[in-house]
């Protein structure tokens, strides 16, 4: 199988949305949509498709900010999904290798991903791990507050 990894486009939304719903994010394809536009408008993000056999079999966000304690910046994988019948098959990898180009690009010091602590993603933390990232968890905690909308 050929996988083309390239970056997402309008007409890939309803695809990316039923990616997401299998990450555990429910969305309809008009939301996803209007998501990837204002992520097309951030001049330091990137969304990426893998395509294979001209279905959208997977996709990654990237976002790269800017660090304060030390000079250059960093990326972050805001998302990752493969879609479940076409895992171990190298997409990941593929999406992950377009984040790293991307954030290589932007001369990034490291590129960060969290991932839930649930069973259901033990195989996401393999996979990682794989790759060389680091788990943190023992050094570092991440910590969230909501905003009033």
């Amino acid at each position: 199988m050929t996988i083309l990894v390239r970056p997402v486009q309008g007409t890939d939304a309803d695809r990316v949305a039923e990616l997401l719903d299998q990450l555990g994010y429910p969305a309809d394809g008009a939301a996803v949509a209007s998501r990837l536009d204002y992520w097309g408008d951030e001049p330091s993000a990137a969304v990426f498709v893998a395509v294979a056999d001209d279905l959208v079999v997977g996709v990654t966000a990237v976002h790269v900010s800017p660090l304060l304690e030390v000079d250059g910046h960093y990326a972050r994988v805001v998302a990752l999904v493969v879609d479940a019948d076409a895992r171990r098959g190298g997409i990941g990898r593929a999406l992950m290798a377009a984040v790293e180009a991307y954030a290589s690009a932007f001369r990034c010091a490291f590129v960060e991903v969290t991932s839930g602590r649930r069973p259901e993603r033990e195989a996401a933390h393999r996979f990682y791990r794989g790759l060389g990232f680091e788990d943190l968890n023992d050094i570092a905690y991440r910590f969230r507050k909501p905003l009033p909308q």
